[in-house]
């Protein structure tokens, strides 16, 4: 019989079994947290399109940030942990959020109306490859492994740009474009995703970094939104109910439950499990497009989804292992 120190409360035995318990507790919520986060984080190439079908793209995508960046504003002030940001601080994250936002997901909102959302989620799986090429650039040498996850990538986007006849209807003409702003779009993401990385000011609550990017970046989406005239064009009255919920639940589910969901794994989930997220949201997406969108799941689709995947998987697994989450950089779709 194990004998317990009179200073050990009974509540909370100390034994194996307990530990294993709660061992399995813990490993269930943190399951639970990733099929959240899956499902939320793939969901939203559909959900923006939807929008877009009635709201002007960059108006939709501007808001949604600058709404959600306030909202996580408020909660980093209220907060126990909120550190009042420097200069440093402020730019570093104004720029990252006009590359990641403005640039990142204004784009994706605009080629959103041409491009089926499995293949956009798709073709934004090659991020971590382009990531790896900056970085390259900047003097850090990949391994042989990331090279090889690299060269599945650029397979997997040449079947992707060999499909025909997978543009939305209307939007045959359009197709090619939506995907160069597709491309430029992961670009600015990942050059946002270097300056932060670069600058190294990490040393901040996530839910404050989140909200200093997304506040500026959505505020510079608006300008450009106003300067392409998406304004003269907005008209709320006439906004069917269906496209006020989509945006909701890109504003509430996607930004703050996909942000809360993320920032709790990153605590207390292993960096290789949390960033499952980058190879199954793709799929995820792929199978709500076809499902509630209406989306063409071609067989060659499939192949490529199997080559970019398999790349991100060697590229992430690789990186993460080498670092817990160095940057708490949050990516919102």
């Amino acid at each position: 019989m194990l004998k317990t120190s009179g200073k050990i409360s009974k509540k909370f035995p100390e034994n194996s079994q307990f530990r294993i318990m709660n061992s399995k507790n813990q490993q269930l919520r943190i399951w639970a947290g990733l099929g959240t986060l899956y499902l939320v984080w793939g969901s939203t190439y559909l959900a923006i399109r939807f929008v877009v079908e009635n709201v002007p793209s960059m108006f939709a995508s501007g808001m949604r940030n600058v709404l959600a960046g306030t909202t996580l504003l408020l909660w980093a002030i209220f907060s126990k942990n909120f550190k009042r940001p420097d200069s440093k601080f402020l730019w570093v994250n104004a720029i990252a959020g006009t590359l990641m936002l403005a640039i990142g997901n204004g784009l994706l909102s605009i080629a959103a109306k041409w491009v089926p959302s499995g293949f956009s989620s798709l073709f934004f799986a090659i991020s971590p490859i382009l990531l790896v090429i900056i970085f390259w650039f900047d003097g850090e040498k990949p391994r042989r492994n990331v090279l090889i996850g690299a060269a599945l990538g650029v397979i997997g986007v040449i079947i992707l740009m060999s499909l025909k006849n997978v543009a939305l209807k209307g939007g045959e003409g359009m197709f090619f474009w939506g995907v160069l702003l597709l491309f430029i779009a992961i670009l600015g993401w990942d050059l946002g995703v270097f300056i932060v990385k670069k600058a190294n000011i990490n040393n901040y609550p996530t839910s404050q970094i989140a909200a200093a990017q997304m506040i500026p970046g959505g505020i510079v989406t608006l300008v450009v939104s106003g300067l392409l005239g998406e304004w003269n064009h907005v008209d709320l009255a006439n906004v069917p109910v269906n496209a006020y919920l989509w945006f909701a639940y890109l504003y509430i589910v996607g930004s703050i439950v996909g942000f809360s969901v993320f920032s709790w794994l990153s605590k207390v989930a292993p960096p290789t499990q949390v960033a499952t997220y980058t190879y199954v949201n793709p799929l995820v997406a792929l199978m709500l497009g076809w499902l509630l969108g209406g989306e063409q799941l071609n067989p060659l689709m499939l192949v490529a989804a199997l080559f970019i995947i398999s790349a991100v998987i060697l590229i992430t697994l690789r990186n993460q292992k080498s670092t817990e989450l160095k940057s708490k950089q949050i990516k919102f779709e």
